[in-house]
């Protein structure tokens, strides 16, 4: 346990602050008086001027002290041996050679000449005057708190260490003491004055000379004095180092290191040495003295009287957030005993006692002490207690510095909510003991004493100019009292000293109403603020609480869309699969194949009217997700026009496709990119009543430019920024059908992709609405779309299993697949699948997602931990979530396909999944060959053949325009015949005009 415990428990948090004020003093000041003694010696026996002395003093021990205490400890027990040797060599060659004259030195009266009595006064003076060094025992404590613990092993070495480290610097002391009484009585019969007699260096140069040369005598006594003051000085460097650190931590709530408190310590005691002090505060060294065992006696009375009387707890504490600020029992027997001591020691109760005056403050605190504690009730030494388990627990982490510590060195802390450690509850300026009650806080402990006064008079005390006068008053005490006990010269210095405290007063009390006025107001701006943050809570909670049901009620529309459009899904699959099933049926005139056409394209648009209304839910609640497509460019816009183009027709109206440069192949989110296009022509198309609609599109530099124009009514101003709200329609076209979700969709969508969505509209004249879009090119071929279904395929017949719990959905399935050349076999649910896979040993399984009871994902993940797990999958689903996901949840290489089912697309996906080369119909009438086997006619010769020309269709359908080209010019250079009809044909491909080429082809098919 170290004094600075000790002094908080017994003196309070900030009232030891007054003990380690006194502690820091008698550091500086002994280090001073110890460097003078060596500087004296420098300058005495080396001729080393005294001021410089004084910094070579100084300035040496630093770096010794910076290394901390285990450094200090290896330091002095090194040094020990020497110490001993330079110590005791000459005083045992002295007393060897002066053995007969000891009983003279004994017989010695002083220099007043020899008494027959004792005197009393004198004697007490003179151990008034070694009493000071009862401050050592605070050091003496700081170093015997580093002994371990004892235990039956080391019991009888940590007493003997306890005892020599401890008292037992006393009886060394009193050896010292001794020698050095008899070097000085050597050096006055020798004929030294006594001022001389006095300084160490002359006793000890005298005892080397008296055997040594003289060059070894200065040697050998400098470095016994270097020695000996460095010893002493490491330590009070150190020990000022801490009770300064212990001082204005608790006081200033800052630690800057106890590096910088070294050097300040070291500062003070050379300022006190160059300013020639040092034998001034030897004048008043009593009054120290009187104020240290003041100190010294509280903890004292405290130690042996009250923790045996019961009259405190059994328990030392030291943390700030456990004891009150001032404890009245240590600080009231300290103020008590120091000022009976100065009473004393002032001749007010007569020369005795001011000659004892030290000892009757030493007395008067160890006994004040345990009344004051008896008085208190014991109460006034803990402002809280810790849970009865707390150092019971393991080791904890400070919420501050995030170390962790042991449960003694630790406090639960209100203010940060958790625990906090010693240090920095010390160095914490924020939290302002709202842990203690308010009784045991400065503030409140102050003004109790001033509750006794009249009000009038305690406000007039706590004004500024109140604690100004009362700080001036104490400095006018204090240095009046200095002034009367040294010289007439040294009282000019006080006053200007005295004004000096007069202005820093005046500063203080300046700064202390400016913080409190900077505290009010940051209280009050905190409060604002706080104010402030509760309100935005509030309001995130509501918002919170309305998104959340905004959300809910956004997930229950998308589940009833989703629903409903699964329920009208499934007999619209049954619809559109009869209906691709009829377009491929050769039995069929061909004037009903325009009739299916519309019938297929009016069941896509009412697919594309489902997947529009989830679509604005989805992005509504911020769930849509995109996919990166590999689309043929031209392809995919030719068909994009061919599909609008049956209903412009059907309103009188010219659907005009002019394309501009484009790329063979991009990569894009194609079912997206389609709905952005759909959007604006239909709306194009809806809205205009005569006239055209251009359809537009250019490829530049990775951009990609979209623009639908058409000759409608235009769009009004004001209706600007009402077209793109959902829901919302502009005036000019308020009485025609539509939800009014297009162009908001179209925008959205075209936002998420990156692009951007404008438009210009005049009345009267029309729209132009542009949409631009980052569509990276791709440097690949794409795989052929088939022509027509397939009749069969290389290699044996394979099995599919189709598993749904619709039979028209597994009828639609059957018929396509048999027409394939594939054997297909139903089950009804996810079990009757699994009971026959054994049995059917199925080379691909089309799973429908949405079954009752084991769905398709179970049922495919029970698959996969089957011998089956190898088996192809593809998911069909009329559900638009899933459709448009593309994707099952652990089962990525599975395929999602939706509802309708595009039966060219299946088809095409089963052949890339089992590495299929099909057999198409044209396969069975004639070969399909750019080199006709046989020489042609001359009629001929003069137009392509049906093979050639379906051969040039799938290339144009692919949209590989590239290997288009080529076919072009093989056939060019093998019949140069064809010339007249391919010059046509490369005009319309060198200029993009796709659909033209087309219309050309089949035209001259059919």
């Amino acid at each position: 346990m170290s004094q600075v415990k000790v002094s908080r428990w017994s003196h309070g948090y900030i009232g030891s602050t007054i003990t380690s004020l006194l502690y820091a003093s008698f550091t500086f000041i002994f280090f001073g008086l110890e460097a003078a003694i060596l500087a004296g010696t420098l300058r005495s026996l080396l001729g080393v001027p005294l001021w410089l002395a004084y910094l070579l003093c100084a300035v040496v021990v630093i770096p010794l002290v910076m290394w901390g205490i285990t450094f200090i400890a290896r330091f002095q027990i090194a040094t020990q041996p020497i110490w001993f040797a330079l110590n005791f060599i000459p005083l045992a060659v002295l007393i060897g050679a002066q053995y007969p004259q000891l009983a003279t030195w004994t017989q010695f009266g002083g220099l007043l000449g020899q008494t027959d009595h004792l005197n009393p006064i004198a004697i007490g003076s003179a151990a008034s005057l070694i009493i000071v060094l009862i401050c050592q025992s605070a050091e003496q404590i700081d170093f015997l708190r580093f002994l371990p613990s004892p235990t039956p092993h080391n019991r009888k070495q940590w007493w003997i260490a306890l005892v020599l480290g401890g008292p037992g610097w006393v009886i060394l002391d009193a050896f010292k003491l001794l020698a050095g009484s008899f070097l000085a009585w050597l050096l006055l019969q020798s004929g030294f004055s006594a001022t001389q007699a006095e300084q160490p260096g002359l006793m000890y140069y005298y005892a080397w000379r008296t055997f040594t040369s003289a060059p070894l005598a200065v040697l050998l006594t400098v470095a016994l004095v270097a020695l000996a003051q460095i010893k002493v000085n490491i330590t009070n460097a150190y020990a000022g180092s801490l009770a300064w650190s212990n001082f204005f931590s608790r006081l200033t709530h800052t630690h800057p290191g106890r590096v910088f408190y070294v050097i300040f310590n070291v500062t003070i005691s050379f300022l006190l040495m160059e300013a020639g002090l040092v034998s001034t505060i030897e004048s008043g060294i009593i009054v120290y003295g009187v104020l240290a065992c003041a100190w010294i006696g509280a903890i004292l009375g405290d130690i042996i009287l009250c923790r045996p009387l019961g009259l405190r707890p059994p328990s030392v504490e030291f943390k700030r957030a456990l004891l009150p600020d001032f404890n009245c029992v240590g600080l009231g027997a300290w103020a008590i005993s120091a000022c009976l001591g100065i009473l004393a020691y002032c001749g007010f109760l007569g020369g005795l006692a001011a000659a004892y005056a030290p000892f009757l403050t030493l007395f008067t605190a160890c006994l004040t002490a345990p009344v004051l504690a008896w008085l208190t009730g014991g109460l006034t030494y803990l402002a809280r207690t810790q849970p009865a388990d707390w150092a019971a627990q393991p080791a904890m982490q400070c919420v501050i510095c995030e170390h962790h510590f042991e449960a003694e060195d630790m406090a639960q802390c209100p203010a940060y909510g958790g625990t906090i450690c010693s240090l920095c509850c010390s160095l914490d300026a924020r939290c302002h003991d709202r842990c203690k009650p308010v009784s045991m806080r400065m503030k409140v402990q102050l003004l109790t004493p001033l509750r006794l006064l009249p009000a009038r008079l305690r406000r007039r005390l706590l004004s500024p100019i109140g604690r100004f006068l009362s700080m001036l008053a104490g400095s006018a005490l204090m240095l009046g009292g200095l002034a009367w006990q040294v010289d007439g010269p040294w009282r000019h210095v006080f006053l200007f000293i005295f004004l000096a405290c007069a202005i820093g007063a005046w500063l203080l009390v300046m700064t202390q109403e400016g913080r409190r006025t900077a505290t009010r107001e940051t209280l009050h701006q905190t409060r604002l603020l706080m104010n402030e943050i509760r309100a935005r809570r509030r309001t995130d909670e509501a918002l919170k609480l309305a998104r959340e049901k905004a959300e809910s009620a956004s997930l229950a529309k998308t589940r009833y869309i989703s629903g409903i459009s699964h329920e009208i899904r499934s007999p619209l699959n049954a619809i559109m699969g009869y209906i691709q099933l009829l377009q491929h049926d050769k039995r069929m005139p061909a004037e009903r194949q325009k009739t299916f056409g519309i019938m297929r394209e009016s069941g896509e648009h009412i697919t594309s009217i489902l997947s529009g209304l989830l679509d604005i839910s989805r992005i509504e609640a911020g769930r849509i997700e995109l996919h990166s497509d590999t689309i043929a460019l031209p392809a995919f816009l030719e068909s994009v026009a061919q599909m609008m183009r049956l209903q412009a027709q059907a309103k009188g109206l010219t659907l005009n496709w002019e394309p501009g440069f484009l790329p063979a192949v991009i990569s894009c989110d194609e079912h997206r990119l389609r709905q952005i296009l759909l959007n604006l022509l239909s709306n194009a198309i809806k809205f205009t009543r005569h006239g055209s609609v251009t359809f537009s599109a250019q490829w530049q530099g990775q951009i990609a430019e979209f623009i639908i124009a058409d000759t409608g009514p235009g769009i009004a101003e004001e209706d600007y920024t009402r077209i793109f709200e959902p829901f919302e329609r502009g005036r000019m076209t308020a009485d025609m059908p539509g939800t009014g979700l297009g162009l908001t969709i179209t925008k959205l969508l075209t936002e998420i992709l990156g692009g951007e969505l404008t438009f210009t509209s005049t009345l009267g004249v029309g729209s132009r609405f542009r949409v631009r879009l980052m569509l990276s090119d791709r440097d690949i071929a794409l795989a052929p779309q088939l022509p027509a279904f397939p009749t069969g395929y290389d290699g044996p017949r394979l099995t599919v299993l189709v598993v749904d719990d619709n039979m028209e959905h597994r009828l639609i399935m059957r018929e396509t697949l048999e027409r394939c050349n594939f054997n297909v076999e139903e089950a009804e649910s996810g079990s009757d699948c699994l009971a026959c896979l054994p049995e059917v040993r199925p080379d691909l399984l089309l799973l429908d997602l949405s079954m009752p009871g084991m769905d398709g994902r179970d049922l495919a993940l029970r698959i996969r931990q089957t011998e089956f797990s190898a088996t192809p999958i593809i998911f069909l689903t009329g559900n638009l979530v899933e459709s448009t996901n593309r994707h099952v949840p652990s089962l990525d290489d599975c395929p999602v396909m939706g509802k309708p089912v595009n039966l060219s697309a299946l088809i095409t996906e089963i052949g890339q999944m089992l590495n299929l080369k099909w057999h198409l119909p044209q396969a069975e009438s004639a070969p399909i060959s750019l080199t006709p086997s046989e020489p042609l006619s001359p009629d001929a010769t003069q137009t392509l053949s049906a093979p050639q020309k379906a051969v040039l269709l799938t290339s144009l359908n692919s949209g590989n325009l590239r290997l288009f080209r080529e076919q072009l010019t093989t056939l060019q250079a093998k019949q140069p015949a064809l010339e007249a009809a391919l010059a046509p044909l490369f005009e319309l491909v060198s200029s993009y005009q796709l659909e033209a080429l087309r219309h050309h082809l089949e035209i001259s098919t059919s």
